[in-house]
């Protein structure tokens, strides 16, 4: 076992603090990286976990809103917890804070992240993450944890990233009460993740309703299988190899199980329009277009949910709902 790695949390939202937060209550030394007023309310209080996974409140011994306040100290495992389009910007901010043996690890939604952090610092210190649990920030200093369909997939794209290194991240995060497992097949559940939120997220979204109500009519159930059945067409072109053959297969999935098991969630990007943020669009339906216009493959699906989200990112949240 791998004891003494040091952890940086780069991006302390709900995930990242529930990372952080669980991680610290086992022993491992861990900074977090987030914006005020959740940070300092962390510093004052300690952060406090609940919902699914129990009643936790922890002390973290360092929090900070900026990687230059670190001054150069160097850290083991940097998780990689912002929103997509930050990535590249965050991974510029740590750079300073990693060492010829550190791994960034995405933790993140969506498409793209993994290459955009192996730009910055080489594929041999870059993992991947499945992430399909949920959570949220209920106030500042206080996150509960919502949902959880299937365990954290950590792996790595490039061989020259030993299976040890990884799996002792894997165990620290098993110790922490996450659910972990190591894969050699990463891009598969990061194709996987984006398979689930992009038929989920922009319909909850636009209906602001949780996941569990897209079941219960066929009207919604009919979109999210054209959506998917988009998905594999570009992922086909792409020689993107899937978990499944066809998109019956995970549609059979994604009803029978996934969406019963996360029913009550409401997606982050509905949290985000609600608080006039950008959400993460791009990254997942935005990318599968962007995707199928370079291999001539059409996606109208997508296409028209990324209009209507990026609409309601410019209305005001009173002139949207």
């Amino acid at each position: 076992m791998d004891h003494g790695m040091r952890f940086l949390v780069m991006g302390a939202g709900a995930i990242g603090s529930v990372f952080g937060g669980l991680l610290t209550k086992t022993g491992e030394d861990v900074t977090l990286i987030g914006r005020d007023p959740h940070i300092a309310a962390i510093r004052a209080h300690g952060l406090k976990i609940n919902g699914i996974w129990g009643e936790h409140k922890v002390r973290i011994a360092r929090t900070v809103t900026s990687a230059a306040q670190l001054a150069g100290e160097k850290f083991d495992v940097v998780l990689i917890c912002v929103k997509s389009y930050d990535t590249a910007h965050a991974v510029r901010q740590v750079i300073p804070c990693i060492h010829q043996m550190s791994l960034l690890v995405s933790l993140q939604n969506g498409l793209g992240n993994i290459e955009t952090i192996a730009e910055s610092v080489g594929w041999e210190r870059t993992l991947g993450g499945r992430v399909i649990f949920g959570a949220e920030v209920v106030e500042p200093g206080w996150v509960r944890v919502t949902v959880y369909a299937e365990e954290v997939m950590l792996g790595a794209k490039d061989e020259r990233v030993a299976r040890e290194r990884i799996e002792s991240i894997v165990e620290c995060v098993n110790r922490a009460g996450i659910p972990s497992l190591f894969t050699a097949d990463i891009e598969k559940f990061v194709w996987s993740k984006v398979l689930y939120n992009a038929a989920l997220n922009p319909l909850s979204t636009i209906l602001r309703s949780p996941y569990g109500y897209l079941l219960e009519n066929e009207g919604t159930r009919e979109i999210m299988r054209m959506i998917v059945e988009e998905i594999f067409r570009v992922a086909n072109a792409r020689d993107v190899a899937l978990f499944w053959n066809q998109p019956r297969e995970y549609i059979d999935l994604l009803f029978g199980r996934l969406i019963p098991a996360t029913a009550q969630h409401h997606p982050s990007m509905l949290q985000d329009i609600l608080r006039n943020k950008p959400t993460e669009i791009d990254a997942i339906n935005g990318a599968i277009c962007r995707m199928g216009d370079e291999c001539g493959v059409r996606t109208p699906v997508n296409n028209l949910l990324c209009t209507l989200i990026k609409a309601l990112e410019k209305a005001s949240p009173h002139k949207a709902y």
